[in-house]
């Protein structure tokens, strides 16, 4: 029974995560997921690299959900990243409601 909530809570955790992916197809939504107007193409780059980034971490949790022996890798690599974001974001004192969101959906 563990087991298997565990696997509901990776794959949604997963599913979160690919969520932004969108943006890496149309850079224009970080305005609606992260409040941020993206100006100029490095940031439209940077922002971009971030979406298939965090693809790829929801793509690893949702394998992990199905393959148990992926599991603590996944984890390891989930818990570095938020709380790198979570710490970036409580750290800093000028940023938007939506990235706030997304720290808090990280808690």
């Amino acid at each position: 029974m563990t087991g298997k909530i565990v696997s509901i809570i990776l794959f949604i955790a997963g599913i979160i995560n690919v969520l932004p992916l969108i943006v890496f197809f149309d850079a224009a939504k970080t305005v609606k997921l992260y409040g941020v107007r993206i100006d100029g193409e490095s940031l439209t780059i940077l922002m971009r690299h971030r979406a298939v980034l965090l693809g790829l971490l929801g793509l690893t949790l949702i394998s992990a959900a199905v393959k148990p022996e992926l599991r603590i890798y996944a984890i390891a690599l989930a818990l570095i990243s938020k709380l790198a974001f979570i710490f970036l974001t409580f750290t800093a004192s000028d940023y938007t409601a939506e990235v706030k969101q997304v720290a808090l959906i990280d808690v």
